[in-house]
């Protein structure tokens, strides 16, 4: 088959957009089938299990192409909800092409699936990978989301489409209602094929596309005749590549033809099927949905009430008490040995450095006067009534945390600021600029440098991640990092006005992406001023916003959210 496009586009994102029997799917299977023969790595997503036929010839007699089918009535391997990480692993980590059936999941089991499945292949993603996602308009859904988890899912999806291209990844998606595809994910498209479409707000939706094209007179023609167009004619059009807008007739695909009806009767009498390596595959796969399914609150409950019923059902036992006071006093033992070991570290530790008392509120009463704030972050008002536990008579108090770095001086007030910001991200990356934000402190000035360099060498951070020790030093005297409603408000006194004015832009709109022309009109703040772009490089910065208002639009971060 000669090729109709310039190879090019498919290292572009694609979108094909006909009704139902327009021949939207045959035109992907086309594009596979020619990425696969030219040893391409290809994932498609199925969400309707009719995508198997690639196994097999046409005449289904010979083999067609070596791709894995991850679940459905066709599956090498099995597949589960708790699968998506695990698939995209296995993708990202070499060429193992691959069909995920997911055809007959319920909706709930299909979005948790993808949400970790995109969000892995976002991360992990590295090179030129094509992932064809079959009636997109499932995972990138326009109009309001009302559940979190289908929020998270379009997230994703946008996320793949507005910045999968950097990590090379290419997304070829199809669907039968233009109308129903998230605008973000379509916009991202570079290549459009516009095919059969009838109803007007499916053709206003492949309109807003077209009229970017530099001929209004072609673009008009265009969408005049969408509703005529036969089976497999679509108008195809690629301005980044200099291509169309071209009216095509698509040839047949060279695969056997799952697409048609007959074919799942016709299934058991196919001779010709494509074998594949799976051990590597099974052995991984099976691994990581076991250890996800024991770690799943689900599935623990259910253990649970299994095992109470196990329980329920066996005789009570005799108590033999004196095996219980044995195993008490080995405990108690055990106890105080634990308890004689850390008091020596704790006192080697005291040994090295200063008082707590100099540093830390004690029972509720202020520091003194020469002491600084424990940071510049404690402006939020989160500060615990109490810090020092009360004495139980069976377990000695928590020792306070030593205060001092080396040498014995006390922390300086900097290495308090910043040490509260490595707490607060202790359960995520920190960077430079996070800690710089969260401390008040430049990351380029000698006070932060000189201040991280001192608790590195204290023991209580290592690298860009609090220890242990820098956890038991600070957490009885500083709450969580913020969130939600509390974090903004403590930002709105940390950013300017015009930060503060993008920021509750962003966030009227959440969690929808808005366009630099969108968040301009929004926020009253022109796209082009040096206030708007150095207001949103702020945000982006300190992670309140994330994405590219110049590829693909910024939201706010889903922290910020309640």
């Amino acid at each position: 088959m000669a090729f109709v496009f310039p190879d090019a586009i498919l290292h572009q994102h694609m979108a094909v957009l006909g009704k139902t029997g327009s021949g939207k799917s045959s035109v992907l299977r086309l594009l596979v089938e020619h990425l696969l023969a030219d040893k391409k790595p290809v994932c498609v997503i199925d969400p309707k299990g009719d995508w198997w036929g690639l196994k097999s010839s046409k005449d289904g007699k010979r083999p067609g192409f070596p791709v894995v089918i991850f679940g459905g009535e066709h599956a090498d391997v099995p597949l589960n909800a708790h699968g998506g990480a695990a698939v995209a692993e296995l993708i990202v980590s070499g060429n193992r092409p691959c069909i995920i059936d997911l055809g007959g999941w319920m909706v709930g089991e299909r979005t948790r699936f993808f949400i970790d499945f995109a969000s892995t292949m976002f991360r992990k993603t590295s090179g030129y990978r094509c992932l064809v996602i079959d009636e997109v308009h499932n995972f990138a859904p326009q109009g309001k989301v009302l559940d979190p988890d289908a929020g998270k899912m379009l997230h994703w999806a946008n996320r793949l489409a507005s910045e999968g291209r950097g990590k090379g990844l290419a997304i070829l998606s199809a669907s039968q209602r233009p109308q129903k595809v998230h605008k973000d994910f379509l916009t991202c498209a570079e290549t459009l094929i516009a095919m059969r479409v009838i109803h007007p707000l499916d053709r206003a939706a492949i309109k807003d596309w077209v009229d970017g094209c530099a001929d209004p007179q072609v673009g008009r023609d265009v969408i005049a005749s969408l509703a005529s167009m036969q089976r497999g004619e679509g108008w195809a059009w690629s301005p980044e590549s200099n291509f169309g807008p071209k009216r095509v007739q698509f040839p047949k695909f060279d695969t056997y033809d799952s697409f048609a009806p007959k074919a799942a009767a016709g299934t058991l009498s196919l001779k010709g099927w494509a074998a594949v390596d799976l051990e590597e595959v099974k052995a991984k796969l099976v691994a990581t949905i076991e250890e996800a399914k024991a770690n799943d609150p689900a599935e623990l409950k259910k253990t649970i009430v299994e095992l109470r019923k196990q329980l329920a059902a066996k005789p009570a036992a005799t108590v033999d008490q004196a095996s219980i006071d044995r195993a008490v006093a080995a405990r108690d033992r055990e106890w105080q040995a634990a308890i004689k070991e850390r008091d020596t570290i704790i006192g080697s530790l005291k040994g090295r450095m200063g008082k707590a008392a100099d540093l830390l509120h004690v029972n509720g009463e202020a520091m003194p006067k020469q002491a600084a704030p424990v940071a510049k972050a404690a402006d939020i008002p989160v500060h615990k009534t109490s810090t020092i536990r009360e004495t139980s008579p069976q377990r000695p108090a928590k020792q306070t945390a030593p205060t001092s770095t080396v040498g014995g001086s006390p922390l300086s007030k900097a290495e308090r600021a910043i040490l509260v910001a490595f707490y607060w991200l202790k359960d995520e990356e920190a960077t430079p600029a996070k800690v710089s934000f969260y401390s008040g402190y430049s990351a380029t000035s000698s006070s932060f440098g000189n201040a991280c360099s001192g608790l590195r060498t204290a023991g209580l951070v290592q690298g860009w991640k609090i220890t242990v020790a820098g956890c038991d030093f600070i957490a009885d005297v500083v709450d969580e990092k913020p969130t939600g409603g509390t974090l903004r408000e403590w930002l709105r006194g940390r950013l300017g006005r015009a930060e503060n004015t993008l920021l509750d832009a962003l966030l009227n709109h959440h969690p929808h992406r808005l366009t630099s022309s969108e968040l301009s009109e929004a926020s009253g703040y022109s796209a082009t001023s040096s206030s708007f772009g150095n207001a949103v490089s702020k945000l982006r910065t300190i992670e309140a916003a994330e994405g590219y208002e110049r590829d693909g639009g910024i939201k706010a971060s889903d922290i910020l959210v309640d």
